[in-house]
């Protein structure tokens, strides 16, 4: 009996140390920050200087997303946008958001382009990663190009168990009034 129980002892204890010499990294979601959202910005080289107006978000816990003052017809948005995977590989970043009603375009440095892969495509939001980045950052501009009520929504996906994250931008655009005098 004293034997059975001693080999239980050290079957129990070689499966304990183990386990304790495989545990995993924790795992997280992925991460998205945006800056103030600034209207017609004007830059000197790399510096913001002045904008016409900075937009406040509200959200809106029925749907989940954030909802921006109003915007104009041929006002330029621009919020720098930051995605980051803790310590997870970063595999994706993607910008959904109707070109029919609104232009919308990202600032992308060499740094950046040099380690997408073939799979992305800029021009419609699509950014794929190469394995061994975790964090982007960059700029991202907006303008609506007509009146009503619009969407834009940022994704990140990463190699976690928890790989995707999302963020819900509304839009209300209006077309600006001009003032005119009638002189007779």
């Amino acid at each position: 009996m004293r034997k059975l129980f001693l080999l239980l002892f050290l079957v129990a204890m070689a499966t304990l140390m183990s386990s304790c010499l495989t545990t995993t990294e924790p795992q997280y979601s992925p991460e998205i920050y945006a800056s103030n959202f600034y209207v017609n910005p004007v830059f000197v080289g790399d510096s913001l200087v002045r904008a016409k107006d900075t937009l406040d978000l509200f959200y809106d816990s029925a749907d989940g997303s954030y909802e921006m003052d109003t915007v104009y017809v041929g006002d330029t948005v621009m919020f720098a946008s930051t995605y980051y995977t803790m310590n997870s590989n970063l595999v994706a970043v993607k910008m959904d958001w109707d070109s029919l009603r609104m232009n919308l375009w990202c600032t992308l440095t060499e740094d950046i382009k040099n380690v997408l892969t073939g799979e992305s495509k800029i021009e419609v939001g699509s950014l794929y990663f190469n394995s061994g980045y975790n964090r982007v950052s960059f700029p991202v501009y907006f303008s609506p190009i007509v009146k009503g009520g619009m969407t834009l929504k940022l994704t990140v996906e990463s190699d976690s168990e928890f790989s995707t994250s999302s963020v819900l931008f509304y839009l209300p655009v209006k077309e600006q009034v001009v003032d005119s005098v009638v002189q007779n």
